[in-house]
């Protein structure tokens, strides 16, 4: 029977996002791609995932997603078998980051949240990326199909979040912690130092990419997660 690897999205993505890792992977692992419910609580969201997720399965959640990863690790730690998290963080917002959030609320509220994810390219992807117009009409459509109606929740449910370092460090599960090298959003140096404190999480990055890397490096995303369920079921 194959190992089931639960996948979640970050913010302004869907499901969608992974479909080039799921490509990747071998026949060996069943990839779940989930959808985020549009709900402004974590808890809630994560509750709400849970109730149609595998019994027991991995999971690797991305960005937004590994907030949403862990708050399913502190309301379910039995069914989970290992996590990774993928450009993310376990800490929550500090009260500078809120009021950005909350800004961004406010304009997404007023009709400019395409423009605000347009504006934010050049920090979200590795300049080599920003050439790839394949890339980037597919970052459009995913975009496109996510839209302000979950954007406005979800970032809600980001300032509403508790750190959940703790929570990460008393799992007694395999733990993945994966950096995008060149990420100016979760840079790698802030990855690095969740691993430093979870001190039984496996720590590596992902080169010539920035925070986008199951979009921007799905090959290597795949191998990084086959390698790591593969090397923990030995």
């Amino acid at each position: 029977m194959g190992q089931k690897l639960v996948l979640i999205p970050g913010l302004n993505n869907t499901a969608e996002t992974w479909d080039g890792v799921i490509k990747h992977l071998p026949s060996t692992i069943e990839a779940i791609a989930v959808d985020v419910p549009a709900i402004p609580a974590i808890g809630d969201i994560a509750n709400e995932l849970l109730k149609e997720l595998p019994e027991k399965f991995y999971v690797c959640g991305f960005s937004f997603g590994g907030y949403v990863a862990l708050e399913m690790l502190s309301q379910a730690p039995e069914r989970i078998l290992g996590i990774s998290l993928m450009g993310s963080l376990t800490t929550a917002d500090s009260d500078v980051q809120k009021e950005n959030r909350a800004k961004s609320i406010e304009r997404a509220e007023n009709g400019e949240y395409f423009e605000m994810t347009e504006a934010n390219a050049p920090k979200t992807f590795h300049p080599d990326s920003l050439e790839n117009e394949e890339l980037l009409k597919l970052r459009k459509k995913i975009v496109e199909d996510y839209g302000a109606e979950n954007y406005i929740p979800h970032v809600k449910a980001m300032i509403g979040r508790q750190d959940r370092t703790q929570v990460l460090k008393d799992a007694a599960i395999p733990k993945l912690l994966i950096a995008g090298e060149s990420d100016k959003v979760i840079t790698a140096e802030k990855v690095k130092a969740v691993a430093d404190q979870v001190t039984d999480a496996e720590y590596t990055t992902i080169s010539h990419t920035g925070h986008m890397i199951p979009l921007e490096q799905p090959l290597v995303s795949a191998e990084k997660l086959a390698n790591w369920i593969e090397k923990v079921n030995q």
